[in-house]
């Protein structure tokens, strides 16, 4: 088979916007490329349309970072075939066909702006913006490599089409992405430090985030077939490193509050600002829109929600009483309208609340009792397997997906200033941030077996998320060999549900098919934590093989005069 790379002509005309000067774009289409891109507007505005490629590939429905996943599966409006893997998920898919396009685009920026920085006029800031777009086109391939594996690796711009693109080895393509995090990380790289990357700096590349990303592809490799022996030695020490002694402190629903969307916490993420937006109907992002059901909408003075991508009730279960992370993560409470949670959470009346599993008839009756005034004709819909439904029915957590306002929505993405529209948010899209960087030391230090170092790194991560009262603390046993893998996927879900890790994190650990499918698999029984009936059978592809990387787009394969074979399954 032939396999082709879409290599995107660098479009100045894009529609850029952001909160941060370093993202607003000075669009001179009259000017010759070469004349324009070698002054430091142009160049400034070639880097800006970079950081502005992050947004199509987080913009919009997360379907190749969630759908498919045991956190969340189809909801009101269903979900696409790359989240139920059968036969209508081939190469041809228009999912996997825009995320690859998108991050070949962001590539070819990245090149562009690197191309340039030999020639442009010099300045202060040029050897830190080449930098920059190494950086995020070594996160792209970062991305391609964990979904797609092997991929073309293409490192020069290209001022004509291109035909022929090989398939590099997935070796190298990690080989790159670890020598460039490695790069972007040291003394010799001009990205910003962390502590400097604020203010109208704030989203731009900086070391930490190339630290915690370099981590991360240690962490990845060495699961791999030819990982390299220390590969999860340098997963732990660049993740400490990026910690940097730090602790989490901030309380969970602030790290994602609209309100403080520049916290320390935060090494890294896409920017968005509605000062800047031509349309706040259609021109922010749709990260809060697509995890819950449907909540009606304007017309009921309601956020506008999807329905696509709904919590499975595996989520739910994952918290435990005492963990504050389950109030951050979701809505359990349902005002009589959505916005009076953030207006009028005294004053206005609860119409539906969401109980957690583990709240029994007489906690939801005391929960009424303490503020009878609010709660006491509230429609109670329990976060479990079989419960009353909001019309007094004994119904499937399944079925209640399908239902407007059926289950608990996550609303740690909430945009409460948004307009009622799917694609209205202006809220930052979260990258990289010191949570998850626990997590990856703490998984690395577990594959080491060193559950006493994996130990402390959880508790250190919890001692934020726990109520007075309570202890959620663990214990080595519960970071040791094959089940610890499990504990800190289970945690990963805790900390960082709908935060666009889940599909890469059963990739990376070999366990999508486990937790995901119905029957059988690699001589176990499945879990099937996906309430969409996924069966074994159908990651099976025509040719014997399990579906587990993405395909190579068919459209891309079409295009390339170099043969190169595709993935496994398709």
């Amino acid at each position: 088979m032939k396999k082709a790379i879409y290599i995107a002509t660098c479009l100045l005309g894009l529609s850029i916007s952001s909160c941060s000067d370093f993202l607003e774009q000075d669009n001179r289409s009259d000017v010759p490329s070469n004349e324009f891109y070698n002054t430091k507007t142009g160049f400034n505005s070639l880097l800006n349309s970079t950081y502005s490629s992050l947004r199509s590939i987080y913009g919009g429905a997360p379907w190749v970072f969630s759908a498919g996943t045991d956190l969340f599966a189809g909801g009101k409006q269903g979900v696409d075939a790359i989240g139920l893997y059968g036969s209508s998920y081939n190469s041809a898919d228009k999912d996997v066909q825009e995320f690859y396009t998108e991050c070949y685009k962001g590539i070819q920026l990245a090149n562009s702006v690197i191309y340039y920085g030999e020639s442009t006029e010099d300045s202060s800031v040029r050897l830190q913006y080449v930098d920059e777009a190494r950086f995020l086109r070594a996160y792209y391939y970062y991305l391609l490599v964990q979904h797609f594996g092997g991929v073309a690796l293409n490192t020069t711009m290209f001022e004509s089409a291109v035909m022929n693109h090989a398939r590099e080895s997935v070796e190298n393509v990690y080989q790159f992405v670890i020598d460039e995090f490695a790069y972007l990380s040291s003394d010799d790289s001009q990205l910003l430090e962390r502590s400097e990357a604020t203010g109208d700096n704030f989203g731009r590349a900086n070391k930490r985030a190339a630290m915690h990303f370099l981590a991360k592809t240690y962490l990845a490799r060495g699961y791999e077939t030819f990982a390299d022996s220390n590969d999860f030695t340098n997963a732990a020490q660049y993740a400490e490193k990026a910690i940097n002694g730090e602790k989490p402190t901030i309380a969970f629903s602030d790290v994602f509050s609209i309100n403080n969307e520049e916290n320390d916490e935060i090494f890294w993420s896409v920017q968005y600002s509605s000062a800047t937006l031509e349309d706040l109907s259609k021109d922010g992002n749709m990260q809060q829109s697509v995890f819950g059901v449907y909540l009606g909408g304007a017309e009921e003075k309601n956020k506008y929600n999807a329905g696509y991508l709904a919590p499975t009730v595996h989520l739910h279960n994952l918290f435990t009483k005492g963990d504050k992370r389950y109030e951050g993560t979701f809505m359990l409470e349902l005002h009589k309208f959505y916005y009076d949670y953030y207006t009028a959470p005294t004053t206005s009346p609860i119409k539906y609340f969401y109980a957690p599993g583990w709240m029994s008839d007489a906690d939801i009756t005391a929960w009424k009792n303490e503020n009878p005034t609010l709660r006491q004709n509230a429609t109670v819909i329990k976060m479990s397997e079989m419960s009353e439904d909001r019309k007094g029915n004994m119904t499937a957590y399944a079925d209640k997906c399908t239902d407007d306002y059926g289950v608990a929505c996550i609303r740690k993405f909430d945009d409460p200033t948004s307009a009622f529209s799917m694609t209205g948010s202006t809220h930052d899209i979260i990258l990289a941030r010191l949570g998850e960087t626990y997590l990856v030391a703490a998984e690395a230090y577990v594959k080491l077996n060193q559950p006493d170092k994996a130990k402390v790194k959880i508790n250190e991560l919890r001692e934020r998320a726990t109520e007075a009262g309570y202890d959620l603390s663990v214990q080595e046993s519960d970071v040791t060999g094959e089940q610890g893998i499990d504990f800190i996927l289970d945690e990963r879900a805790r900390e960082l549900a709908g935060e666009y890790h889940r599909w890469m994190d059963l990739k990376r650990t070999g366990r999508l098919i486990q937790y995901v499918a119905n029957g059988t698999y690699d001589g176990q029984a499945c879990f099937a934590y996906n309430h969409d009936n996924i069966k074994v059978s159908d990651f099976v592809g025509n040719d014997g093989n399990y579906k587990i990387l993405r395909p190579i787009p068919l459209d891309a394969i079409n295009r390339n005069k170099e043969t190169v074979k595709q993935n496994p399954g398709f």
